[in-house]
């Protein structure tokens, strides 16, 4: 990868951070992130690079010119958590090797290098969670007993659309169009009929989206611990065993992921994915995961 003469400015400039000397890891992605513009969460890419560069700077490796026991080298800082090396739980390890990769993958278009060095990188077996998911009987009975208008449009969402907790706490109705069934977060998604009722159901009960002034008040006015209370309510109502919201979004995927008859681009946009390839993973991840067995789960309550 040496002998490189890159024509664009913002290969010259990545490989001018990648090589300085005197910046720091932190400064090093503070720069880079924003310039190469790789697909998925800033912030997580960022973490699971961190280490990568941390290691890079301290044991003198230039990653713009990759040396030849690359592969080697990084099971440490792949593989570390704080000061420990292996102890990454191997989920954590593969989600900074696919993070590498792709920061290769934006440089090797934009010419700073010639190759992945990653793309070969052997991965773990992915973890599987221990949990089964709730069954889609228990789900269509928790619909059913959610009587709190907030915690029946968080469940639609989150079925309909599989949102995270973050995706609730920091929807806005300025990113909700009723009239055109539209709603937008990361991606614009369309509003399915539940979610759509559901969100009418609150614009009648605060009247925020009829009030421009209240444009930028927030969808769900809660904390993380006060939804997660008023789901919790929910599930006894509906004599549902507890399960996460994390846990619920994955069953959203299980049951709907595939179902959506759309190109796979506007069927990732619509569960709030912006990569094809992250959603396709989740999706198959949900579809892998065991099922709860409703009759089960009540007799463990001894009903």
């Amino acid at each position: 990868m040496t002998g490189l003469h890159p024509t664009d400015e913002r290969a010259v400039t990545a490989l001018r951070v990648l090589r300085h000397p005197d910046l720091s890891a932190s400064e090093q992605l503070d720069a880079l992130l924003p310039l190469l513009d790789i697909p998925g969460v800033q912030k997580v890419l960022r973490s699971n690079l961190k280490p990568v560069f941390e290691d890079a700077r301290t044991d003198g490796i230039d990653l713009s010119r990759p040396p030849a026991d690359m592969h080697v080298w990084l099971q440490k800082p792949l593989g570390r958590i704080g000061d420990d090396l292996g102890a990454a739980k191997p989920n954590t390890y593969n989600a900074r090797a696919t993070a590498l990769s792709r920061m290769y993958e934006r440089l090797r278009e934009l010419g700073a290098v010639t190759a992945n060095p990653v793309a070969d990188l052997p991965r773990h077996a992915r973890e599987r969670a221990t949990d089964p998911l709730p069954s889609r009987v228990e789900l269509q009975r928790l619909h059913v007993h959610a009587t709190d208008p907030h915690v029946r449009a968080a469940l639609h969402l989150i079925d309909d659309l599989a949102f995270t907790m973050t995706d609730l706490l920091t929807l806005r109705w300025a990113q909700v169009d009723l009239s055109r069934e539209r709603l937008l977060r990361r991606t614009e998604c369309r509003l399915p009929q539940a979610s759509l009722q559901a969100l009418h159901a609150l614009a009648r009960l605060d009247a925020a989206p009829l009030n421009p002034d209240a444009a930028d008040q927030r969808v769900f006015p809660f904390d993380d611990q006060q939804l997660r209370a008023r789901l919790w309510q929910a599930f006894q109502a509906a004599d549902v065993a507890w399960v996460p919201p994390s846990q619920l979004r994955m069953a959203a995927l299980r049951d709907h992921g595939l179902v959506v008859t759309a190109s796979p681009h506007l069927a990732a946009h619509q569960f709030g994915f912006t990569d094809v390839r992250a959603y396709q993973q989740a999706v198959d991840l949900a579809r892998a995961l065991s099922v709860r067995d409703p009759d089960d789960t009540a007799a463990s309550r001894g009903d």
